[in-house]
């Protein structure tokens, strides 16, 4: 009790913290404007404002909107749009004070607007603008980590019509797998070597769900592949060492608007969305959109089934110009086929000589794995002044899972055993943020600083009944079946059946309390340099084990814009931890207290804004050292076996990331990513070995073009595709996966509201595996079709 009272104290430190960092506010005045089309009154976004003879400024939203801070004095803003002639206003700042400008006509020709309408999807799909990813608005040549943004524009360019096909699209993302895991069936992926069955869109709105949970990517306004281990600012729930996945939902705004759109293909594809938005009062207050799929497919195999449906509604109110209320849920519910290849003593070396059957899934439409997800979140934003401002969130979400798990173990070339796993399970993870942004300065020198805390409760109850054969005394005498010899399916009640008398049951529990406070201050040394430092106190409580943990993560970043708001170059090193509950560490089964394992990155690179942003591209090059590492050992005494952990692994993870979002012509956009990977285990009972799904080279590629003019006017074609080397299914490499190479190709035709597209998935029929612990084989080519209309 003393432990958890001293903590108590450090908890709240930062909130009384913040108050005393709030007197700076007074410091500097503040300019803000709105930029309109005198020819139609519309807002401007990308136009660039700027303080003549003064390095200070930068350019409007995507509402027109512009606002930044400087010191008082007389000036003369400049107003730059497309290349033209700037134009030029007087303006007196108050120390202290908001000036606002009020609203600013542009003279933009046709020619320009048209141009705004060309460059719009690319600056979508260029604008690497996240509040989440520093848990601050600082623009991404600000920001000293690298990450990705992908937007809804590509993917419903790409027609993707579930959230593997929405991983695939993000560079550096690999092995995205149907995950599983306590009953849950969720995305597994990989990011720099480090496994991300948790963080593969666990994160939601910054905030945790729950892992192995699912959901449509039609409620999607973008997804952020951060990169890096994030636990200064994301914590360790849901998260790995590569980084993490952060789902943004989409959020109402000021108009009625929406779209209705149809998606059908092969193996009776059928997917329906629909996406409506309105304003609930005259003032426009009140804002409330709501977004819903329902989606089926059959598999491309003999059995095999997808049937889900989504719907997530999202209100907000904006009571006052100061403050503001979100709330949304999301009801996601799923029943599919879960089936995994296992290799079992298997004497091959790689899975191309088993000579598998595509066509045979070894599983049933009957046994399925069904889920119901519910995820709420909550938002509070007060402006608590010109310099400060508080956010408080709130989320829960709870996943009930009746898992039906189909594990093939393969003991030859030529036969198989299945095993079965029936998983019952709830999972509920709740969430409280409390967050204050500042944006002032000391003296001459911006700060633009975060100070937060943190609860997060998070428990799982599952039961496990397993039968180890479930052929047994049914269709064989010795549990096997022929790989390729006739299908047996599995019938619901043979399983029943079986599952009635399981070989074994287990029931399992976690019940964890995390308490969190941090900081971080990024700190304006010049208008070109800026200097981050940032700092987690963890304390974690894993009541079921009644053990407490303490961990603390540091973060650091420099920042120099060689060319100002065009290239920059940057440098972190940053940490990431996972806690570790007490467990048993011999074979006698002693129990003891293990340390959290802490990853430790060094990363630098360049980052490019170039020709009116339209060149995007962020390189960087890393360095990821994992200590304390746990492992699994497990020990035989005659016919007993024992499993107990040991402490002593050491993992690094280097290599090379590379993303380019171009357009180079009108209609154009291509976006190009590649990552080189070298991880090694240098200790901890697999020396020399690299972890297991981890492709050295790994690359994805996206070009379209849309006819701007001419008879064929809005008609387009897209063309792209995933490369990976080979990687391993296990950490002792005994088992290899072939590389692989993808291609995709789409045709569409968009003209005023309406859009129709048709896709093609593995245009060349490349068949391949995808491996992390298991094995699943891919889809061959798949024909698509799409019907949006916009309303």
């Amino acid at each position: 009790m003393k432990k958890r009272r001293r903590f108590s104290r450090l908890f709240y430190l930062p909130l009384f913290l913040s108050f005393c960092s709030i007197y700076s506010y007074g410091q500097t005045g503040t300019i803000t404007g709105k930029v309109i089309a005198a020819a139609d009154r519309t807002e401007l976004e990308a136009v660039a404002v700027s303080v003549k003879e003064k390095n200070k400024g930068g350019y409007t939203n995507s509402k027109g909107e512009f606002s930044f801070n400087i010191n008082a004095g007389d000036y003369v803003v400049q107003f730059s749009y497309m290349g033209s002639q700037p134009i030029e206003k007087k303006v007196v700042v108050t120390l202290g004070k908001t000036t606002d400008m009020g609203i600013i006509t542009i003279d933009a020709s046709a020619q320009m607007l048209d141009e705004v309408v060309v460059d719009g999807m690319i600056k979508k799909f260029a604008q690497k603008k996240s509040d989440f990813v520093a848990r601050m608005p600082i623009k991404n040549l600000e920001n000293p980590q690298a990450y990705t943004v992908v937007p809804k524009e590509l993917l419903n360019e790409q027609i993707a019509v579930d959230f593997r096909n929405v991983l695939t699209t993000s560079p550096g993302v690999t092995a995205a797998t149907l995950g599983v895991g306590s009953g849950g069936t969720g995305m597994a992926m990989r990011l720099r070597g480090f496994a991300g069955a948790d963080g593969a869109g666990s994160i939601r709105n910054g905030m945790a769900t729950n892992f192995v949970s699912l959901s449509d990517p039609a409620n999607l306004e973008s997804i952020e592949v951060i990169k890096g281990p994030s636990g200064t600012l994301f914590g360790t729930t849901l998260i790995s060492y590569g980084g993490l996945i952060n789902r943004v939902t989409k959020r109402a705004y000021g108009e009625k608007g929406g779209e209705i759109g149809f998606s059908a293909g092969a193996w009776g594809l059928g997917r329906m969305t629909a996406d409506y938005n309105t304003t609930l009062d005259k003032e426009g207050k009140a804002l409330f959109r709501v977004n819903t799929a329902l989606y089926k497919e059959n598999s491309f195999k003999d059995y095999g089934i997808n049937k889900t449906f989504m719907l997530a509604p999202t209100f907000t109110f904006n009571a006052t110009d100061r403050l503001s209320f979100t709330v949304d849920a999301e009801y996601f519910k799923s029943n599919r086929t879960t089936s995994y290849v296992n290799l079992s003593g298997v004497d091959i070396k790689n899975l191309d000589e088993l000579n598998w059957d595509w066509n045979k899934s070894f599983a049933s439409n009957d046994v399925t794995s069904k889920a119901e997800v519910l995820n709420i979140f909550a938002e509070a934003k007060y402006k608590i002044s010109d310099k400060w401002t508080s956010q408080t969130l709130v989320s829960y979400a709870r996943t009930d899972n009746d898992a039906n798990y189909i594990f093939l173990d393969v003991t030859s070339t030529d036969s198989l055993s299945r095993r079965m796993m029936h998983i019952p399970s709830v999972f509920t993870t709740q969430q409280v943020q409390q967050n204050f942004n500042g944006d002032f300065y000391l003296g001459q020198f911006r700060n633009r600083v975060l100070i937060g805390m943190d609860y997060t409760r998070l428990t799982t109850i599952d039961t496990r009944s397993i039968v180890t054969s479930y052929d047994k005394g049914l269709s064989t005498t010795t549990g096997n079946i022929a790989i390729h010899g006739a299908a047996v399916p599995i019938y619901l009640d043979k399983y029943n059946l079986k599952m009635a008398s399981p070989n074994q049951t287990r029931n399992t529990r976690r019940f964890t309390r995390t308490y969190s406070t941090y900081f971080s201050d990024v700190f304006n040394v010049t208008e070109r340099l800026d200097l981050m430092a940032s700092l987690r106190l963890d304390r974690f409580d894993d009541v079921e084990n009644n053990y407490m943990q303490t961990a603390w993560s540091p973060k650091f970043g420099v920042v120099y814009q060689v060319l100002k708001d065009k290239m920059s170059v940057f440098a972190n090193y940053m940490n990431g931890f996972q806690n570790k509950s007490p467990g048993a560490y011999n074979e006698a089964g002693d129990i003891m207290a293990f340390k959290p394992e802490h990853a430790f990155q060094w990363e630098g690179g360049l980052k490019l804004e170039l020709f009116n942003r339209k060149l995007n591209s962020t390189i960087s090059v890393y360095h990821i050292k994992v200590e304390d590492r746990l492992r699994s050992v497990t020990a035989s005494t005659g016919s007993a076996v024992t499993s107990y952990s040991v402490q002593d692994g050491t993992q690094f993870s280097k290599g090379v990331e590379m993303d380019i979002i171009a357009n180079p012509t009108p209609g154009m956009h291509i976006i190009l990513g590649y990552a080189y990977n070298d991880n090694e285990f240098t200790k901890g009972g697999a020396e020399g070995k690299r972890d297991m799904a981890t492709p050295k080279h790994l690359g994805n590629f996206w070009i379209s073009h849309k006819l701007m003019s001419g008879a064929l006017k809005g008609f387009g074609i897209g063309l792209g595709g995933n490369f990976a080397s080979s990687s391993y299914l296990d950490s002792q490499n005994k088992y290899e996966a072939s590389g692989y190479g993808k291609l995709d190709a789409t045709l569409f035709y968009e003209y005023s509201n309406f859009r129709i597209g048709a896709k093609i998935n593995n245009l060349t029929d490349k068949h391949y595996w995808l491996v992390d612990s298991y094995a699943e084989t891919q889809a061959p080519r798949q024909f698509l079709a799409n019907m949006t209309y916009h309303f």
